[in-house]
């Protein structure tokens, strides 16, 4: 009998007995340790690449398939989408984070835990659970199983953790795999898309992914990408819309207006490429070029000769609550030699009611640089007069809308009417926005509005357009 000893890593080793009918000689014992170190070395080899593959496949906290495992799901589930009626479910804790920051991250990993648990236990066995990341578990599987109802029930009867009693909801975002187009990252996408419109809708509830979402989306990162290398490639550019007084129609500024034309020549109009500047952050950088870009325009304005001009400059919420915007402005007027009492920026009647007292304070810092302040859009919101006091601004714009109900019917010039009682009274200049005919001019004119802008006066202006136009105005010369 001879005894095969096949050595092993982290404690893993065994013996094989083998019958000889004869001793082995000390070859056939040296050809035996030889294979006996290789099987050895197979067996280490295989054991690696059990850990390699639990490693790469398996979430080391809950032990359940990890992201890549689920997508490898997904792939064969998308495949046969045509034969089974299947839904990928993503699962967001709700204030995780918060309870994370509160009672611990050992408390936070027990309570992802015991949610894992109870997915796996509690759902049909026919269901794939996964940890796809954070506080985020997917579900996928039978649509006629893996509903949002289904899952609200788990989460109906709070969790014991640590000897608490924690109640947890969670937020749903769902994508029908035979309603999808595409890989299984591709749905792992949509059900994310989902997922942030539930949140946004409400937390706790739940949202199911529709082609017309993942159109819009996929839209919006084309645009966003297209306005970057626009933006870069200098396809943004400032027109300027006069200001006029109604009683002398002589023009005393202008608003610079962005605007984008592509390299195809298309106009891009700005309700649709402001807001994805805005929510992918370029607009601070977009909003620093337009200060600077106003700023000198105003400077050769006055240097043509009309000294008494002023530049109005709209300027985003992201834009101004970013913390160096006060320094970004002062830049701009440093840089270009811009006269700030001729400067004003536009700020909208929504920023100007939200958290007032932090704006108060921002718009004091603002106002020491020698600019002044309008609240444009004013009348469409539900504006505090003593907000408005507390802020200090110099001018309110009446919004369009209102200036079109000027002759659209009897009462229609009442809120027209009740801005600028409300600016007299608070010492404020008025300013009526989309001006179109002369019937709103006068009606605006006889209620007391003694400045406005609109197409009855002028378009929006190229520069040099804009001063050609002013060569053919009587325009007041500065004190």
């Amino acid at each position: 009998m001879l005894a095969l000893y096949f050595a092993g890593k982290s404690g893993r080793e065994f013996v094989a007995a083998v019958d000889l009918a004869a001793p082995a000689s000390e070859g056939a014992r040296r050809l035996l340790n030889v294979f006996a170190s290789v099987v050895s070395v197979g067996l280490d080899n295989v054991e690696l690449v059990g850990r390699l593959n639990a490693a790469a496949f398996t979430d080391p906290l809950t032990r359940l398939p990890n992201r890549t495992r689920l997508v490898e799901a997904l792939d064969a589930a998308v495949a046969a989408a045509g034969e089974h009626d299947a839904t990928l479910d993503l699962v967001d804790l709700d204030h995780f984070a918060e309870t994370n920051d509160a009672l611990g991250h050992g408390f936070g990993d027990l309570l992802l835990v015991a949610v894992a648990q109870r997915l796996q236990q509690q759902l049909d066995p026919r269901l794939t659970v996964a940890r796809i990341g954070g506080d985020i578990f997917a579900v996928l599987g039978d649509s006629a199983l893996n509903t949002p109802e289904a899952l609200d029930a788990l989460f109906a009867v709070p969790f014991s953790i640590d000897g608490q009693d924690v109640q947890v909801s969670g937020t749903f975002g769902l994508v029908r795999l035979a309603e999808h187009d595409g890989s299984g990252a591709d749905a792992l996408k949509d059900a994310d898309i989902a997922l942030k419109r539930a949140k946004t809708q409400q937390r706790g509830g739940h949202f199911y992914f529709s082609r017309g979402m993942g159109v819009e989306i996929r839209e919006r990162v084309r645009l966003m990408h297209a306005l970057r290398s626009g933006f870069k490639g200098g396809e943004l550019y400032l027109a300027y819309q006069p200001q006029v007084d109604l009683a002398t129609h002589r023009p005393f500024g202008a608003e610079a207006l962005l605007r984008w034309r592509t390299a195809d020549g298309r106009m891009i109009p700005p309700d649709r490429f402001i807001p994805i500047a805005e929510y992918s952050g370029m607009i601070v950088e977009i909003g620093a070029w337009v200060l600077r870009e106003a700023c000198a325009e105003l400077v050769r304005l006055h240097q043509a000769g009309h000294e008494a001009f002023t530049m109005s400059i709209n300027v985003s919420q992201v834009q101004f609550r970013h913390p160096h915007f006060v320094e970004v402005l002062r830049r701009a007027l440093d840089e270009t030699g811009a006269p700030p009492e001729y400067v004003e920026l536009e700020i909208t009647e929504s920023m100007a009611m939200e958290e007032p007292q932090q704006l108060a304070d921002l718009l004091a810092q603002v106002k020491r640089t020698g600019v002044s302040i309008a609240i444009d859009d004013f009348g469409t919101g539900f504006s505090s007069l003593s907000h408005l006091q507390r802020l200090q601004v110099d001018r309110l714009k009446i919004d369009r809308a209102f200036v079109t109900e000027i002759t659209g019917s009897a009462r229609g010039s009442s809120i027209a009417e009740m801005v600028i009682q409300l600016g007299r009274n608070l010492g404020l200049s008025i300013v009526a926005e989309g001006v179109e005919d002369e019937r709103q001019a006068q009606i605006l004119h006889a209620l007391g509005c003694p400045l406005a802008q609109g197409y009855l006066f002028a378009r929006p202006l190229a520069p040099q357009d804009l001063l050609a136009w002013l060569g053919q105005q009587p325009v007041e010369r500065a004190a």
